[in-house]
């Protein structure tokens, strides 16, 4: 007996201690490294797609003479009062402008309605275009050594793509915003591309707008590109079985006055908050920070003046009207003013401002 509680009092003993071990010598803590919580992480941006260089693309960034000596010389050549010349070529059933900066080519704008640029056709659909190459909606560059991230949204991919050649130009294409047919085509260097700007930048900076500011008479610039957005706005209108919009001095004066009344009084149809936006975009001169009347402050500033009218817009900074046009055309509420079925049709720039006026024609004794 006493050998079994002697047996016992020891496997008791021995219990107590293994279970009591960790208490009193705990075994040693391993250290283990903690990510911070804001840690940053970096993503490397995708190199966006390029298709081999042809067409117009072959022209950019290289002397006018090249360009000239394939498509001859220019029939009309205007200075733009930004630093460039407007050249204007003969093209068979379409518009050819070509912008010229120092002597070499810097942008070149086609309208037309099925004419071949390769590697594009006018009257393709973005779905076309999107079948036949991969298109990017990031875009990784560099300009003067300094990175820009550019990003295109879901719109600009179905109605303003931007296209990278492999020699480092680019081409914008733009789309009807209603049948999706290709309707304008831009080839342009990057210096243009960071000027006239469509996209949303996330990265780096654009480029502002160059105004000169000597040895030009504005009023005969703002004279010029009144009729070049006219005669644009009408081919555009035929080439989609429109009939032209006549001009008048009715509408044509009615438009200098109401951009003449916003420019010096803006403050009497825009809020405290899109005053402050007005006046911020005017002294950037950037073309990603445009300013446009909404429908009610153009309403207001019409009311002001006693202007009756059917249809407008009032659109800042305006540096290239054609690539506007083309910009407008791929916006559904934009496009609307430029498809009304008759009107009279007045266009006032005032440098980097300009207004659009469409008004009911006026009766006349025969009509009546």
């Amino acid at each position: 007996m006493k050998r079994v509680i002697g047996f016992l009092s020891i496997l008791f003993l021995v219990l107590i201690g293994y279970y009591l071990q960790p208490v009193f010598f705990p075994p040693a803590q391993k250290k283990v490294s903690v990510e911070p919580a804001n840690q940053v992480v970096r993503h490397k941006a995708l190199k966006h797609q390029t298709i081999k260089a042809e067409g117009y693309a072959n022209y950019i960034s290289q002397p006018i003479e090249n360009f000239e000596q394939s498509f001859g010389h220019p029939t009309k050549v205007e200075d733009s009062g930004f630093f460039f010349q407007t050249r204007d070529y003969a093209l068979e059933q379409g518009i050819l402008e070509v912008n010229v900066e120092a002597g070499k080519v810097s942008a070149i704008k086609v309208m037309a309605k099925k004419t071949e640029i390769h590697p594009f056709k006018f009257g393709m659909t973005s779905s076309q275009l999107s079948d036949k190459i991969n298109l990017s909606a990031d875009f990784a560059l560099a300009y003067d050594e300094e990175p820009v991230a550019i990003e295109l949204s879901e719109n600009d991919m179905r109605y303003r793509p931007l296209v990278a050649f492999d020699n480092g130009t680019f081409a914008m294409l733009f789309f009807n915003s209603e049948n999706e047919k290709m309707i304008g085509a831009v080839y342009l260097d990057i210096e243009n591309l960071l000027r006239l700007m469509p996209y949303q930048i996330n990265s780096g900076n654009p480029l502002a707008n160059r105004v000169q500011e000597s040895n030009l008479d504005w009023n005969v610039l703002n004279q010029q590109k009144q009729t070049r957005m006219v005669e644009a706005i009408n081919y555009y209108r035929s080439l989609h079985k429109l009939p032209s919009l006549a001009t008048a001095d009715r509408s044509m004066g009615d438009s200098r006055k109401l951009l003449k009344s916003f420019l010096t009084a803006p403050k009497k149809v825009l809020s405290k908050e899109r005053l402050e936006e007005w006046q911020t975009d005017q002294g950037a001169h950037l073309s990603n920070l445009s300013f446009e009347l909404s429908a009610t402050e153009f309403k207001d500033l019409a009311k002001n003046d006693r202007i009756d009218y059917e249809d407008g817009l009032f659109y800042s900074p305006v540096v290239d009207p054609l690539f506007n046009l083309f910009n407008w055309l791929s916006h559904a509420h934009s496009k609307a003013v430029f498809d009304t079925s008759e009107a009279e049709l007045g266009v006032a720039i005032d440098q980097e401002s300009m207004l659009v006026l469409l008004q009911e024609p006026e009766k006349t004794k025969d009509s009546e």
